[in-house]
């Protein structure tokens, strides 16, 4: 029988400034915490551990992740967290914390579990036996808070593998923007770059629900309508305030949009990141409006330019989103092209038939709303490359 009904898989969220208190709350006593470099500094840290103090818990640091996780992130901690036996694991910074802390949460509860076997989608047990899991992400970007994925580099080969199941996803996300504040603009812009295709991209899979896309739509007009006012040089401190809220909301609604539905070709297509050093967020950000001409004339790009207030047909509707996203990055100082980025072109092109070829069974790319070829795939890594501006 067909299934004619979806299910919205989210976290619960805590959200408002200072919600990170929330954590008292859960009456925990064994919290063991899974932190960032920089985004851990010594005044949250002092915060969590007067938190601690108050509810009567004794915490532990259990990892430091200061890059992509590795594998080797895991396992390098699973003795201490076993003998620690933490009845909270709290994980508190970037997407590379969040997503290493869904790791640790699994094969804690399950220590007989190869990592082998944790890499079959949609096979792992239901967690919550042992600890409950809080996320609190001090970046607007990955939604890795909200969503079912964890992504880990393979130390040896140096191949991202993927956990995919929803019981992964977080029991608490707390969203408090006081975490952010101190971010410098660089790490804000490309964060809500990537949290911006995210939105952009859930909203047109083959396989979003209509909740699923009214939410993606939402995170991605608050973001455009909100990123530049949550800079740096914002003269209006209570604009900025609310920008920065606004933005690390929508961030996590992007993280649910995507784990309801999918990401895109930006996503699938995103191996200049990985090969050249670049930030994930950086090359989404940048291919997202290339391959939005790819996609053609969509109607969730005639909604979201309409929103923003341009006028015309559903292709007219689509340019105009297209030419937006081009003059955000300009207005931004962002780069519109590889070239600009620094990308040596001879090691670039080497690499593009491959990148297009591997490009075409990932999920993203079935469920994208145009059906690439491997052509299309070298088409458009050209047009990263030199900038030739999308024409719907």
């Amino acid at each position: 029988m067909q299934q004619t009904f979806s299910i919205l898989s989210i976290p619960k969220f805590i959200t408002g400034r200072g919600s990170v208190s929330f954590i008292t709350s859960l009456e925990k006593k064994r919290i063991g915490i899974i932190r960032g470099g920089r985004s851990y500094n010594k005044s949250l840290r002092e915060k969590i551990e007067m938190l601690a103090a108050e509810s009567g818990a004794k915490i532990q640091y259990l990892a430091q992740i200061r890059n992509e996780p590795s594998i080797d992130d895991i396992f390098r901690c699973m003795e201490e967290v076993r003998s620690f036996e933490p009845d909270m694991i709290l994980a508190i910074g970037g997407g590379s914390v969040l997503d290493t802390a869904k790791a640790i949460h699994l094969l804690y509860e399950n220590p007989d579990m190869e990592f082998k076997e944790a890499l079959i989608p949609f096979t792992l047990p239901k967690l919550g036996k042992r600890a409950v899991h809080v996320s609190v992400p001090t970046t607007s970007g990955t939604g890795s808070e909200a969503t079912s994925a964890a992504v880990f580099i393979d130390p040896l080969t140096k191949v991202k593998k993927l956990l995919l199941d929803n019981h992964l996803i977080p029991h608490y996300a707390v969203l408090d923007a006081d975490l952010t504040d101190s971010l410098p603009d660089c790490v804000r812009i490309t964060t809500a770059m990537d949290a911006l295709t995210h939105a952009i991209e859930a909203s047109t899979a083959a396989n979003a629900s209509v909740m699923t896309r009214a939410i993606a739509l939402e995170a991605a007009i608050d973001i455009m309508e909100n990123l530049p006012g949550s800079l740096n040089n914002c003269p209006n401190g209570s604009v900025q305030a609310l920008s920065r809220e606004k933005i690390h909301i929508a961030s996590a609604m992007a993280g649910v949009a995507i784990t309801n539905s999918c990401t895109g070709l930006a996503h699938s297509y995103d191996h200049p990141g990985p090969a050249f050093s670049k930030a994930h967020g950086a090359v989404c950000g940048l291919m997202l409006p290339y391959t939005m001409e790819l996609c053609g004339t969509h109607p969730s790009y005639a909604t979201l330019a309409a929103r923003l207030g341009y006028q015309g047909n559903e292709k007219e509707l689509t340019q105009h989103l297209i030419d937006h996203l081009f003059r955000l990055r300009e207005s931004l100082s962002l780069e519109l092209t590889f070239e600009e980025m620094g990308i040596d072109r001879i090691e670039y092109f080497n690499r593009v038939e491959t990148w297009s070829k591997v490009s075409l069974d990932a999920i993203a790319t079935v469920v994208s709303p145009v059906e690439m070829t491997i052509d299309r795939g070298m088409e458009l890594y050209d047009s990263c490359y030199y900038g030739k501006r999308p024409i719907v």
